[in-house]
């Protein structure tokens, strides 16, 4: 993975809002956007900008379901699944 990749990722979970939405998603398989919008009591329209800068730096990946959209965590590379260890690893 490029460094432009790592910071990119950096950058995504950085804010506050996209890292509790990342640390939801790693609690479940999959979760649509308007559950995730009232977990944190914010629009669904903020939840989907949120979700794009994670889904850009391949954080995650967007899977429809009819109307609605709804993301899992992508633990397809190396670099996603020692992050995925890192803060979803159980004590």
């Amino acid at each position: 993975m490029s460094n432009v990749n790592l910071s990119q990722i950096f950058h995504a979970l950085g804010d506050n809002t996209r890292f509790t939405l990342f640390q939801i998603l790693g609690r479940k398989s999959e979760i649509c956007v308007g559950a995730l919008a009232e977990k944190l009591d914010i629009s669904s329209a903020c939840v989907s900008q949120h979700m794009k800068i994670l889904a850009d730096a391949g954080l995650v990946v967007r899977v429809r379901e009819g109307q609605r959209v709804c993301y899992q965590i992508s633990r397809d590379s190396a670099t996603n699944k020692a992050l995925n260890n890192l803060i979803f690893e159980k004590e």
